[in-house]
C-alpha cells in the first residue's frame, strides 16, 4: 500500500514540476503551448487520487467574483470591457484551484529542478550570443514572433551600457532561490547541490539587466545571511551595523536609479502616474467602483489608451476599486500565515522576505494576475502548509 502510495504522489510530483517548468520556462504559452493541456492532467489527477481540501476553494472563487461584480459595475457605468482581456484575467486565476491539494505538494522544493533548468537555457542561450553574435539576431525575431517570452535588449545601469537576456518569469524564481540559499547555510545534506544551483540563480538574475531582477536578488541574500547569523553570540556587534550599512548604502544606489533621467523605463512609469492622476480626478468615482476589468485608459507613458501598464496595485485600484479588497485578501494572506508561523519553522523568514521582495517587483511589472504570479501564490500557501509538520528543516 505505502509503495502505491508513493507510486501515486511521484506521479503528482512529476505533473507539477512539468506544469512549473512550462509556467516558467513559456510563461505567455506561445512556443510550447502546453499550459493549458498540462494544467488540466494535473488538476484530474488530483481529483482523482488525493483528497480535495474544499475550504481552500474560497482562494479561487473571491477574486473571480470580484472581476465578475467589477464587470457589472463597469457595464453599469457604460464603459467599455474588452472581453478577451477579461476572459483572460479570469483565466488567470484558474491554477489557484490547485490550492485544494496544496498538502499534497511541496510546491518550492518541487519548483528548484524546472526553475534551475530554465534558467540553464537562458545562460546557454546568453553565452552562446555573447560568443556568436551573429546568433542575436535571429533569436531576437524568434522571441518577438512569440510575445517576448524571452526579453533581450542592450541596457543601461548608472551609465554602463551591457546585453541583457532574461525570461519575464524571472522574478518567481525568488522563492525557490530563498529555499536554495537558506539549504546551502543550514542543511549539510545536499550542500554542494544546492549551491550549484544557487550560483546558477544568481548568475541568470544578474545578467537580466533590469535593476530589480539584478538587485533585489542580492538584498534577498543578504537577508538570509542575517537571519542566519542574527543569533551567533558575537555576530550582533558584526552583522547588525554591517546590515545598518549596506541599507544605507542599497537606498542610496536605489535614489540614484530612481532619478536617472536617461533611463526609458523611468520616464514612461513617471509618466503613466501623470495619467493616472488626472483619471482619478476626472472620475473620483473609480477609486469606490473601479473603470472595470478589460478597460482602457489614455496614457502619456504610452502615447496611446492602453489596458495595462506596469503599476500593478493603482492598476487594481482602477480596475476593481474597492472591489480590489478581497483581490489583495487572497494574495498577502500566505504572508500572514507564513509570519504568523515563523517561530515555529527557521526558514520561514527566508521565504517571506522572498515573497515580500516579489510583491516589491510585481508592484512595477505587469506579474501578479498571471501564470507568474499563481505560480507564486502556490509556492507560498503550500509552503505555509508545509509549516506545519517542519519539512522544510530536515
Amino acid at each position: 500500500m505505502k509503495e502505491k502510495t508513493g507510486i501515486i504522489k511521484l506521479g503528482g510530483n512529476i505533473l507539477y514540476m512539468l506544469l512549473i517548468f512550462i509556467f516558467v520556462a513559456d510563461p505567455t504559452n506561445t512556443i510550447l503551448g502546453l499550459k493549458s493541456v498540462v494544467f488540466a492532467f494535473l488538476l484530474l489527477y488530483s481529483m482523482v487520487f488525493f483528497k480535495p481540501d474544499w475550504s481552500n476553494l474560497r482562494f479561487f472563487f473571491i477574486p473571480v467574483l470580484s472581476v465578475l461584480v467589477s464587470w457589472v459595475l463597469a457595464v453599469m457605468q457604460g464603459n467599455h470591457v474588452d472581453m478577451a482581456e477579461l476572459k483572460a484575467v479570469i483565466t488567470a486565476f484558474a491554477p489557484l484551484l490547485l490550492l485544494m491539494w496544496s498538502a499534497n505538494y511541496d510546491v518550492i522544493k518541487l519548483s528548484v529542478l524546472p526553475v534551475a533548468l530554465a534558467a540553464i537555457i537562458v545562460l546557454v542561450l546568453f553565452w552562446y550570443v555573447f560568443f556568436v553574435p551573429e546568433f542575436e539576431a535571429p533569436l531576437y525575431l524568434y522571441m518577438g514572433k512569440h510575445d517576448d517570452t524571452m526579453m533581450m535588449s542592450n541596457r543601461a545601469f548608472l551609465g554602463i551600457s551591457f546585453f541583457s537576456m532574461y525570461l519575464k518569469s524571472a522574478v518567481s524564481f525568488l522563492p525557490a532561490f530563498a529555499l536554495v540559499l537558506y539549504k546551502v547555510l543550514n542543511n549539510k545534506r545536499f550542500r554542494l547541490l544546492y549551491a550549484l544551483v544557487m550560483v546558477i540563480l544568481l548568475h541568470m538574475f544578474i545578467i537580466s539587466g533590469t535593476r530589480s531582477s539584478m538587485l533585489l536578488p542580492i538584498l534577498l541574500a543578504c537577508i538570509i545571511f542575517f537571519i542566519y547569523c542574527r543569533n551567533g553570540r558575537y555576530m550582533r556587534y558584526m552583522v547588525y551595523p554591517a546590515v545598518a550599512l549596506f541599507c544605507f548604502l542599497f537606498l542610496i544606489l536605489l535614489v540614484m536609479l530612481l532619478m536617472e533621467k536617461d533611463e526609458a523605463s523611468n520616464l514612461v512609469k513617471y509618466a503613466h502616474l501623470v495619467s493616472y492622476k488626472t483619471l482619478f480626478s476626472e472620475h473620483p468615482e473609480y477609486l469606490l467602483l473601479g473603470q472595470g476589468p478589460g478597460t482602457s485608459f489614455y496614457s502619456i507613458g504610452f502615447r496611446g489608451m492602453c489596458i495595462r501598464t506596469e503599476w500593478t496595485y493603482l492598476e487594481l485600484i482602477r480596475n476593481y476599486g474597492i472591489l480590489c479588497l478581497p483581490i489583495l485578501y487572497v494574495i498577502l494572506l500566505p504572508m500572514y500565515k507564513i509570519l504568523k508561523a515563523a517561530n515555529k519553522c527557521d526558514s520561514a523568514l527566508a521565504i517571506a522576505s522572498s515573497f515580500f521582495i516579489y510583491l516589491i517587483i510585481a508592484g512595477t511589472n505587469p506579474l501578479l494576475i498571471s501564470s507568474t504570479g499563481m505560480f507564486v501564490l502556490l509556492s507560498v500557501y503550500s509552503y505555509s502548509e508545509k509549516m506545519k509538520t517542519h519539512a522544510y528543516e530536515e
